[in-house]
C-alpha cells in the first residue's frame, strides 16, 4: 500500500468490517457500522469512514445505507467452472474469467468461484445459478458448506454427522445424502454466496 493510502489500524478494522458485510450482501448504516464494530460513538465510526472515502476506498451519499466500497477496492476471483448441487457433476479446473467481490483477498489469497447447478440446496438458499465462493485454505468442520470431490466429481453440500459416521448433506428432501469415506476429497470452504438478479 503506498503511503498515500496508508491506513490507521483503526480505520483498517472500519475496512475490514465493510467488506465481511458487504461480502454478505448488505449495505450498513452508520449505526449499524457502529455497533458491529462495538464503538461507543457513531462520529467516530463516521469520522473513520469519512477518512477512508478521503483515501478512496469507499464512497458514501446522503441516503441511510450509503457507505460502499468503491469498485477499485473489489477483489478479483478465478470463476473455476460449475459445481453441481444435484448429482455430482465433473470438476472442472480451468479458469473461465475473473469476477470481482468485496472478499478481502488477505485473508482468503487462494479464494475461487464456482457456479452452482442444480436444486439440491434450495433450503439453504444456494440456487441453481448462484456463485459461491471457495476458500480451500480453511477447515471444514460441522455444519460448514463445503465443495467436495468425489471420483473426478465436484458437488456443494453440508456437512453433518450421522450415527454411521460424516456425510455430505443436501438441503432438498429430494436427494440422498453422500457417506464419506477415504476417497471423498474436501475442496474448500464456501464463505461466501452470490446470486445474479440476470441468470
Amino acid at each position: 500500500m503506498d503511503k498515500e493510502r496508508k491506513l490507521t489500524e483503526s480505520q483498517e478494522r472500519v475496512l475490514d468490517a465493510l467488506v465481511e458485510i458487504e461480502s454478505k450482501g448488505q449495505i450498513p448504516t452508520y449505526r449499524e457500522l457502529q455497533k458491529y464494530l462495538g464503538y461507543n460513538s457513531v462520529a467516530t465510526v463516521y469520522s473513520h469512514v469519512k477518512k477512508l472515502e478521503h483515501l478512496k476506498y469507499v464512497k458514501t451519499d446522503s441516503k441511510a445505507r450509503s457507505i460502499k466500497l468503491v469498485s477499485t477496492y473489489l477483489n478479483k476471483f478465478p470463476l473455476v467452472g460449475t459445481v453441481h448441487a444435484g448429482e455430482p457433476t465433473v470438476a472442472v479446473e480451468e479458469i473461465e474469467s475473473f469476477l470481482p467481490f468485496p472478499i478481502d483477498t488477505r485473508k482468503h489469497p487462494h479464494a475461487f468461484v464456482l457456479k452452482v447447478k442444480g436444486d439440491s440446496m434450495i433450503d439453504a438458499h444456494i440456487e441453481d445459478g448462484d456463485l459461491v465462493i471457495v476458500d480451500p485454505d480453511l477447515p471444514v468442520g460441522l455444519h460448514d458448506f463445503c465443495v467436495a470431490v468425489i471420483e473426478d466429481e465436484a458437488t456443494v453440500k453440508q456437512v453433518e454427522k450421522m450415527k454411521d459416521g460424516l456425510y455430505l448433506v443436501p438441503k432438498n428432501p429430494k436427494y440422498k445424502p453422500i457417506f464419506i469415506t477415504r476417497e471423498t476429497k474436501i475442496i474448500g470452504k464456501v464463505i461466501a454466496v452470490y446470486r445474479s438478479i440476470v441468470k
